[in-house]
């Protein structure tokens, strides 16, 4: 798995989120100003901003490159393997502890987050932190878990805000249902050690509101809680049972142990809903929950945790493939303990982790390379018009081109412009083949400064055909 996470990661940026991602980081560097989050194309991919700290640490410690940005997001998806074996081992044992290990690193989806760098790398393994720091507590009673549960949170809510307060605090209200640790999860003490925790997150806000007026905050809470909730972002929605569906193809080669999970599982709940009838839906309610005698076990851990890591994202209109990643690392762990129980576990588990193998020699030396050359188009674009534009002179853009990567290729000043500047707009302006006949038809004194540029938007799945013009008023 490491040689997987850290082979081939000097390949050109993806648009659009890691290249934002590096452009915010890098741009911070520059400016000296880590309030800021200012870069070319990239204003829907603003985001709290410790992802960015850590990347202009690394930047300015080792140097600018795709290989270490991606550096630290491959060492968090490592680091989260890791505590799914360890919390594998101390719940089931070290061979259920291992197939965990492997389903989780050795999967069609979850490793590649390692080789992209985004924010969801961070966020899963502060969420993990969080998770295996409750269990400890729930079983062993030792305050350092307290702080380890509450350090998580108050680091992944820098990274991007509610989605481990909804991971995390969802869960913990789950285990007030379970009479048994009722106390042990109410010594949490949430009412002192939350506004501790978000602390961090408040200043960084305080901070930012100060240098503009609010404009940056009031956007996030807009974009990413009262938008997300009801409106597919980028076009990517879905109804309800989606990621059920999409786990049969991201969990590959273990598919056929999680459908023998979710068979499995789902006769048990067809049997409890005819015992129980509609009277299930009491259990629901927190005012009945003392009534009930549940028992605190593991796997009740585990399902509990997937509510608010999985099942809660369901429910959304907006369905990013990223939202339940931090349920990959349980889904593992009760993956395992399914293989764990089948008779034939050693020789089902030598078939699985060849059939992995050789999947990830497919992605590293057939996929990943072909994917590779794809994303050099923006890179070679990017020194043609370095070549063209002075090196003083400042480049504007007109157009929705959503390519951030040239932009962190192109490194020199690019100014967004709209349609109300283009006619009073001089110098070098990069804008779409069908702008430039429609302005050009209507006389506007544009001059052509290179031939036809066509770059494949990957993420959009068509090319855009771009020139660079040269303009001058009248």
């Amino acid at each position: 798995m490491i040689i997987f996470l850290f082979y081939g990661n000097s390949s050109p940026l993806v648009d659009q989120d890691e290249a934002a991602y590096a452009g915010f980081s890098r741009s911070m560097i520059e400016t000296g100003d880590y309030l800021r989050m200012d870069f070319p194309y990239s204003t829907p991919h603003r985001k709290p901003p410790l992802h960015f700290w850590i990347t202009s640490f690394f930047f300015q410690s080792l140097g600018v490159s795709e290989w270490i940005l991606r550096l630290f997001p491959a060492l968090c998806i490592l680091g989260t393997s890791l505590l799914t074996y360890h919390l594998t081992n101390v719940m089931y044992g070290s061979r259920t502890a291992l197939y965990a290990f492997s389903i989780l690193s050795f999967s069609l989806y979850f490793p590649l987050n390692g080789k992209i760098a985004l924010v969801d790398s961070l966020l899963v393994f502060f969420g993990m932190c969080g998770f295996v720091s409750l269990y400890h507590w729930i079983k062993f009673n030792k305050k350092r878990f307290v702080f380890l549960f509450w350090f998580s949170v108050s680091l992944g809510v820098l990274v991007k805000g509610p989605p481990i307060l909804i991971f995390l605090g969802g869960t913990c209200v789950l285990l007030l249902s379970i009479n048994q640790i009722r106390s042990q999860v109410w010594k949490l003490n949430p009412f002192l050690w939350l506004p501790v925790a978000l602390l961090p997150l408040f200043i960084w806000g305080y901070l930012s509101w100060q240098k503009d007026k609010g404009e940056l905050i009031r956007w996030m809470l807009d974009w990413y809680i009262f938008r997300r909730a009801t409106d597919p972002v980028f076009g990517q929605s879905g109804p309800p049972g989606t990621y059920l569906m999409l786990f049969v193809v991201t969990i590959f080669p273990w598919t056929r142990i999680y459908l023998s999970f979710l068979y499995e599982n789902g006769w048990k709940l067809i049997a409890l809903l005819k015992t129980s009838g509609i009277g299930i839906s009491k259990h629901l309610f927190p005012w009945n929950w003392k009534k009930e005698d549940y028992s605190f076990t593991s796997k009740r851990f585990l399902l509990l945790g997937l509510v608010f890591s999985w099942i809660f994202y369901e429910g959304l209109a907006s369905k990013l493939p990223s939202y339940p990643l931090s349920a990959y690392p349980i889904l593992s762990i009760l993956l395992g303990d399914q293989l764990s129980r089948k008779h034939n576990q050693i020789y089902m588990y030598r078939i699985y982790i060849t059939v992995a193998l050789l999947m990830i020699a497919v992605l590293s030396f057939v996929i990943f390379p072909k994917f590779s050359e794809i994303r050099m188009d923006t890179k070679k674009i990017a020194n043609q018009v370095q070549s063209i534009v002075p090196e003083n002179v400042t480049l504007h853009s007109f157009g929705a081109h959503g390519i951030p990567s040239f932009a962190f290729y192109y490194h020199r000043p690019i100014k967004e412009i709209t349609w109300e500047d283009l006619p009073k707009t001089e110098g070098y302006i990069l804008i779409s083949e069908s702008d430039f006949q429609i302005w050009k038809g209507m006389g506007l004194g544009w001059e052509s400064a290179s031939d036809l540029f066509s770059v494949y938007a990957y993420d959009r799945n068509k090319y855009l055909n771009l020139r660079l013009i040269k303009a001058r008023t009248p």
